[in-house]
């Protein structure tokens, strides 16, 4: 992720970003890790729920991978949410995508974004 955008998640979530580890996928996916990030932090806010910690945020295999510690069952299932909704939004620009081979290589991509000649 760009590093602007990787700056105002930790702006955004001084909490779960404490180490403010740069995330290491494209910035199509932005809005859902920072929408992700609202819920986690809404949910320890207002209901009294441990607070959520990452300790990784990731691309692998073509799909979001939200790696961190604390949280609860209702967290635990935000994440695995976002990690699924990240195999239908195009990495690279957030529109709807799905996840592709081109090789040995996992994309999630938009048809715009796609590149040629790749096996679904």
């Amino acid at each position: 992720m760009n590093e602007e955008l990787d700056t105002l998640l930790c702006l955004r979530y001084p909490k779960i970003f404490a180490d403010c580890r740069r995330t290491q996928c494209k910035d199509g996916w932005f809005d859902l890790i920072d929408v992700l990030c609202e819920r986690l932090q809404f949910w320890t806010d207002h209901n009294q729920a441990p607070q959520v910690f990452a300790s990784q945020v990731k691309e692998k295999h073509g799909e979001l991978s939200f790696h961190g510690h604390g949280g609860n069952r209702e967290q635990d299932g935000m994440i695995v949410m976002a990690e699924e909704m990240s195999t239908r939004l195009c990495e690279l620009c957030g529109k709807p995508g799905k996840t592709l081979i081109s090789g040995e290589t996992y994309l999630t991509r938009c048809r715009e974004h796609a590149p040629p000649l790749v096996t679904s």
